[in-house]
């Protein structure tokens, strides 16, 4: 009896550990800290030489990110959000305070996430636009290798290679809005190798190359999903049917320094436009690219939610647009990796067949409403009396992401009867007590009524007849669902059969 009960135990135990799973994972807050480990280096390449007039003198250096994982976390296959600073493509650092604050928020939540330096520096005495635009393109080559880098050693740090998303304020969204617009063949002439005057000399800068280069290049350096903060594009025209990353655009309408809709970054009439997040937004509604989201402020400008160039204002924290920001992109990165829950469900009688239609999902937790549960997929469930049950289903994937789906389902009243080939057996009342009265047609011989438990194991239950009526005593029942079943010349007649 031990060793057949044990699977059923541990069955159980294994539901009750189950619900309590369900912690609602890259939504909600569900670790205490986080764990920063510092200074790995995901590339090298070609930094300018300082003072950055001569875009040919370059040293190789390593390009270094902070990564962060979830404390006392056992999973080992998680999304990544590498996050990347503003500061213009001149100054910043993977410490600011904003990007520190979204890699320990999110990684809270469960994300591993990574703060990332890129290559800055430019020389803007002399041909400032076509220098601005190669040190963005450097940034952009940055932000690329740091994707491949993740994809290329996820096993290492607990992340699926799948689902490498990217976050970046003002020049850290154009790295990656660039990330996912400028295509190999759609790369601007100052790519390429230039001849520029500074200071009255002549120099020649060198190519830059492609979007990718250094190492990992069996690796896509495009993200999964995007959240771009006051951002832009070089052209919009880039913008093409074949960039589908889902992207969340936030932009204040009033910005100065990287135009809402286009115009010179900074005012600066020496530079070339940008279009901002709203000609961003037309763009991919004109080509049909449904993937993205918006939150437009208007009249609010650069960084408003709370920082200068990546540092708090106040020197504490970001203010109620921060809070806003980081529900909105919290909800926008969980739906890029979220199963969907959907279920259909059959009633006959007391029990319903539940069917599950739900896409993504490893994993399923019902609650039928009456503080039954089932792991099952498709599970078959009988309720003990008629009402209206909210039944929910919580279903989560191969990285622990999660839906649910609760629906209203409707137990009737039950009438107590059954059709068979022209025969009819009523019973009631429901539920019973003490007696139970039967309505056979045709009657049937009291003697030859069966009563079993739903183990199929028949019980010794009294009868007589008044009139019409069969009347079964329930003395010797205890509470619970059993089945009476009448033997008639058409087959047998059954009906559950509830005891109070």
């Amino acid at each position: 009896m031990i060793k057949n009960i044990f699977p059923f135990i541990l069955a159980w135990v294994c539901l009750f550990a189950t619900v309590e799973a369900q912690d609602y994972r890259y939504v909600n807050t569900v670790f205490p800290g986080s764990v920063k480990t510092a200074g790995i280096v995901y590339g090298t390449a070609p930094f300018l030489n300082s003072p950055y007039m001569n875009e040919s003198q370059t040293s190789t250096q390593n390009l270094v990110m902070d990564l962060y994982q979830p404390q006392n976390d056992t999973l080992t296959k998680r999304p990544a959000i590498i996050f990347a600073h503003p500061g213009g493509f001149i100054t910043g650092n993977r410490t600011v305070d904003d990007m520190v604050a979204f890699c320990d928020t999110f990684a809270r939540k469960g994300y591993v996430t990574v703060t990332i330096d890129y290559r800055q520096g430019l020389e803007i005495a002399d041909n400032a636009n076509m220098h601005y635009e190669r040190a963005a393109y450097r940034g952009i080559q940055d932000g690329h290798t740091a994707i491949r880098f993740l994809r290329a050693n996820a096993a290492a740090y607990g992340i699926d290679p799948n689902k490498v998303y990217f976050g970046g304020s003002s020049a850290g969204s154009f790295i990656g809005l660039n990330a996912i617009y400028l295509d190999t063949n759609e790369l601007p002439s100052y790519v390429g190798s230039v001849s520029y005057t500074a200071f009255s000399v002549q120099y020649t800068g060198p190519s830059l190359g492609n979007p990718d280069i250094g190492a990992n290049l069996g690796f896509n350096g495009i993200p999964d999903g995007l959240l771009a903060c006051w951002g832009g594009v070089g052209d919009t025209l880039t913008i093409g049917t074949n960039n589908t990353s889902p992207v969340f655009l936030v932009h204040g309408t009033a910005d100065q320094t990287v135009p809402f809709n286009s115009g010179p970054p900074f005012g600066f009439s020496s530079l070339s436009n940008v279009y901002g997040s709203h000609s961003i937004s037309i763009r991919l509604n004109t080509i049909g690219i449904p993937a993205k989201e918006t939150y437009f402020v208007e009249g609010q400008g650069h960084e408003f939610y709370g920082t200068s160039n990546g540092m708090w204002a106040n020197g504490i924290g970001g203010n109620a647009y921060w809070d806003t920001i980081v529900q909105k992109s919290t909800r926008f990165f969980w739906q890029l990796h979220k199963p969907d829950a959907a279920f259909t469900y059959q009633a006959n009688g007391m029990s319903v067949i539940f069917n599950d239609q739900s896409q993504g999902a490893v994993a399923w937790q019902w609650s039928f409403g009456d503080g039954a549960y089932s792991a099952l997929r498709n599970p078959v469930h009988t309720y003990a009396a008629a009402g209206v049950y909210a039944v929910s289903l919580y279903i989560s994937n191969d990285i622990q992401s999660w839906d649910t789906l609760t629906q209203q389902i409707t137990i009737p009243s039950y009438t107590g009867l059954q059709e068979l080939a022209g025969k009819t057996l009523r019973i009631y009342p429901v539920p019973a007590s003490g007696h139970v009265n039967l309505i056979a047609d045709p009657l049937a011989d009291p003697a030859e009524i069966k009563v079993a438990d739903l183990y199929g194991k028949v019980l010794h239950v009294s009868s007589s007849r008044e009139g019409n009526l069969i009347v079964l005593d329930l003395s010797g029942l205890a509470s619970g669902v059993y089945i009476v079943t009448i033997p008639s010349s058409a087959g047998p007649l059954t009906m559950k059969m509830i005891v109070e």
